[in-house]
């Protein structure tokens, strides 16, 4: 314990001093106030340090809002083409980014979040490095996520459409496992996907109507590995991608949604290749708002799937309401319990008298059925 009072007391600065008359070092003089900096060395590395936090701060700040500016101008022509309305780029930070558009058929909004590394909080930056060495498997990478919101609540869902239905980097797989959406489709194989890609779906007509539908550009750009490279995820979906914990969410709630992640474009090449990426998730759009997108039997499989999984998340909370004695119920269970409350309240010349009549009335009750019988 005295070795660390020793260590706290060599930290903190020593208390004022009056200056010795004679000195030989630099210093300032004005009448009777004197300065020799070389008796504030601590006060100086403070300081110091100080500064260059602050210099890394503004650095790194004005760094970063280039370079979302730069990213997100790259796309935003063919946002403002299909979309009426277009809000300016938000920053959270100098490390997050958002773009948000609205006013276009078959698709409400879309949400364009950049994530960049916070190189204006150094702090964060050197934590984000050094957890990627302790846990090689967390994604701290540069990321631009674009989501294409299709319809929402029950009047907003137009069948089962599509499903759930993805193409993922074989290097985000890690990531995206634990998605509860991604728990419907299968994984398929397919000549059209790179091997660095992987392909799920629920119904190979689904999949055959995205990739081979003219007009769509998925097939032509898989086969692009420039467009592939920045490619981490497409997803069409219309479940959420975390579990729901209080059963199945209700049609208000539910949403379905082209969610397009790509790694962050680095050339002109890669602001080309996320801008035609962006290109057939509106294509896609369109398509499976079409009708008749699949067939009938498709349609009626999927939303069965959905019964079946709702039907199962019931089951679930209800039994963890059990397990924490909060399940509603029933009415017969309302009932004992009113009255042994009923009962609880009573005297104990009260509860005789109630015994008898309960008595009495049995009696009665088995008479009657001896005289029927």
């Amino acid at each position: 314990m005295s070795g660390i009072f020793q260590l706290l007391g060599g930290l903190a600065p020593q208390g004022p001093t009056n200056a010795a008359r004679e000195y030989d070092g630099f210093e300032l003089r004005w009448k009777m106030f004197v300065f020799r900096p070389a008796t504030f060395k601590f006060e100086g590395i403070m300081l110091a340090i100080l500064g260059l936090y602050v210099a890394i701060h503004l650095v790194g700040k004005a760094i970063n809002m280039g370079r979302a500016r730069k990213t997100v101008d790259a796309f935003t022509p063919l946002v403002t083409d299909n979309f009426t309305s277009v809000r300016p780029l938000l920053s959270s930070s100098s490390a997050l980014h958002l773009l948000y558009a609205t006013g276009r058929r078959n698709v409400l909004c879309l949400q364009a979040t950049l994530k960049l590394q916070p190189l204006h909080d150094i702090i964060s930056l050197i934590w984000q490095t050094v957890w990627s060495i302790i846990e090689p498997t967390s994604d701290n990478s540069e990321a631009l996520e674009v989501d294409l919101t299709l319809g929402r609540g029950a009047s907003g869902l137009q069948g089962e459409a599509a499903g759930v239905w993805a193409i993922i980097d074989k290097g985000s797989l890690t990531k995206t496992r634990t998605r509860f959406d991604l728990s419907f489709p299968r994984l398929h194989e397919s000549a059209v996907v790179p091997i660095t890609h992987s392909l799920f779906s629920e119904h190979s007509e689904i999949t055959d109507a995205l990739l081979k539908t003219p007009n769509v550009g998925i097939t032509d750009l898989l086969a692009n590995p420039a467009a592939a490279k920045v490619l981490k995820t497409f997803i069409v979906t219309d479940q959420p991608p975390m579990r729901p914990t209080k059963g199945p969410l209700k049609a208000e709630h539910k949403a379905r949604k082209v969610e397009v992640t790509f790694n962050k474009p680095a050339s002109t090449s890669d602001n080309e290749a996320v801008t035609a990426w962006l290109q057939v998730a509106l294509n896609v759009s369109d398509l499976i708002s079409r009708p008749g997108f699949v067939k009938a039997e498709v349609g009626r499989k999927l939303a069965r799937t959905r019964a079946e999984v709702d039907v199962s998340l019931e089951k679930q909370y209800q039994k963890e309401l059990q397990e924490d004695g909060l399940a509603e119920k029933s009415p017969e269970d309302k009932r004992a319990e009113r009255k042994r409350l009923e009962r609880s309240q009573l005297s104990e010349k009260e509860l005789k008298r109630q015994e008898e009549l309960n008595r009495k009335r049995e009696m009665r009750k088995m008479q009657k059925k001896q005289m029927k019988a």
